[in-house]
């Protein structure tokens, strides 16, 4: 057995230091898959799902978990729900849970109650992702990559996503949020901008954008490479990457996709480099997709680093099995037939 040094131990520590952070409202059954591949690659990590009552099943046995709105009350989020205001295009009919409405305020207000708790907790540095986001690889080996950065993004560089590396940051970029919804000038842009944008809505990412352009923050978009890996944008975002020679069911465009033993890989079409994921983006991906990924889940894989061998390299088939076809042309089957069928009326 190895002994581990003094100075080993440190890195071991300030590697599980920052925490791995989500924050998710309604019952979405991908999110128990989220949480154990979250788990599964960083055992020693402290992962922390804030949701509520319909979905803190998911984090038994994975993940610790609170309600956020033990979190509400702050000075901050109440200032945020006296100024926050829907601000969206007339066409705009972005479909989730609780109406349109409820999600835009959230996008905002869960950054409050992220910051209400970081100061509760006493936590600085962590790693937050959106909910449909698997983590296939351990974060801590990658933390000082980014140390000259306050954060990284994703979402094509729009939102705020991955390492944060401070509280301040996330006060910061509150504070901004709340100042925007208190510029007039600022917000009657937007309205602008949106009546000829009209399937559009102003959100955190917006939002997030304005702040990095008024505080010259420094920001690593983390899709883009270092070291070979990437942290991905989306599996459905395919701008300079080959895609996949068939769309998932036919109607969503993906990466290409290879393996090499346990780690996943993507090609630049340009350049033709085999970028490594670090994370994978699921949104919009079917649930066989999501199994097929989540193969790729490992704890330990600092082995693995530097460029891929060529000859191990084998392409991942994301076409749906026979089995998932059945079973959903089942499912769609017998919800056209419920459609068919007459109301039950309720009454003495």
């Amino acid at each position: 057995m190895a002994v581990i040094g003094e100075s080993d131990t440190r890195r071991i520590n300030l590697d599980a230091a920052a925490p791995i952070i989500f924050i998710h409202y309604g019952p979405a059954d991908y999110l128990r898959r989220t949480l154990h591949s979250a788990h599964r690659a960083n055992p020693d990590k402290r992962i922390i799902l804030l949701g509520d009552g319909s979905n803190q099943r998911f984090s038994r046995g994975v993940a610790e978990f609170l309600e956020f709105e033990s979190l509400a009350g702050g000075e901050k989020e109440r200032t945020f729900q006296k100024v926050f205001q829907v601000i969206q295009g007339e066409r705009h009919r972005f479909h989730k849970a609780n109406r349109v409405e409820f999600w835009l305020k959230f996008v905002f207000r869960r950054w409050f109650l992220i910051e209400e708790f970081l100061l509760r907790e006493g936590i600085d540095a962590f790693w937050t992702f959106d909910s449909d986001t698997l983590i296939l690889a351990p974060l801590g080996p990658r933390e000082s990559r980014f140390s000259e950065f306050s954060a990284t993004s994703q979402c094509r560089g729009a939102c705020l996503n991955g390492w944060v590396g401070s509280r301040q940051f996330v006060s910061q970029y509150t504070d901004a949020m709340l100042e925007q919804f208190q510029d007039p000038v600022f917000l009657q842009s937007r309205r602008e901008y949106l009546a000829t944008h009209s399937g559009l809505a102003f959100n955190e990412m917006d939002a997030f954008s304005e702040f990095r352009r008024r505080s010259r923050v420094k920001v690593w978009h983390a899709q883009r490479a270092v070291d070979g890996e990437v942290f991905d944008d989306s599996l459905a975002f395919t701008e300079d990457y080959e895609a996949a020679a068939e769309k998932v069911l036919n109607r969503t465009t993906v990466k290409r996709l290879w393996k090499n033993g346990k780690s996943l890989f993507a090609r630049r079409e340009v350049s033709g480099e085999l970028v490594r994921l670090v994370t994978c983006n699921m949104s919009w991906m079917p649930d066989y997709v999501w199994r097929q990924i989540m193969r790729f889940t490992q704890a330990d894989d600092l082995g693995n680093s530097g460029p891929p061998d060529i000859s191990r390299l084998r392409e991942i088939n994301l076409q749906e099995p026979f089995f998932d076809q059945i079973s959903r042309k089942v499912a769609v089957l017998f919800w056209r037939i419920r459609r068919l069928l007459p109301a039950r009326v309720s009454g003495p």
